[in-house]
């Protein structure tokens, strides 16, 4: 017996998220003008994200495992939400959180939308702006990626 219905990642090209324990992602799609990324992330038992805000709007399907959101400060406490495999959530944009993987890990798929270019903001601890994420960075990464393979 096969299990052919289930997820099956051995053949994607994982890459970590350099600076951050746990966490990996494989780019999709780099839609400029349809202004979305699509990507594959990947968290290991427990791993976390850092803190950051979606701008757009944004879709997220859980894969495998169970994927976790949490408000956005250093000792946030419980999740806020709690989504396992097959679970589906979305939102209209201005999102700030940090998610996680439950304790097997999760694997989800995200579908981004960017507003003028930028797809989120990373924050520093006091919820300011560390860094914009763009449409372009997503693009240099995809050809990255491309390359590699």
């Amino acid at each position: 017996m096969t299990d052919s219905y289930r997820f099956d990642d051995r053949t994607i090209s994982w890459k970590p998220f350099a600076g951050f324990e746990g966490l990996y992602y494989h780019l999709l799609s780099v839609d400029h003008d349809a202004q979305v990324v699509d990507m594959l992330m990947k968290f290991d038992p427990h791993a976390e994200c850092v803190p950051h805000r979606h701008v757009g709007p944004t879709k997220t399907l859980v894969l495998e495992g169970a994927h976790s959101l949490y408000d956005a400060v250093k000792d946030h406490g419980p999740a806020n939400t709690t989504r396992t495999a097959s679970g589906f959530g979305s939102h209209r944009g201005d999102e700030t959180h940090i998610e996680g993987g439950g304790p097997d890990g999760a694997t989800i798929l995200l579908m981004m939308s960017a507003v003028d270019g930028v797809v989120y903001e990373i924050l520093n601890d006091d919820g300011s702006i560390d860094r914009k994420i763009t449409m372009d960075d997503f693009q240099r990464g995809l050809e990255r990626q491309r390359q590699a393979a």
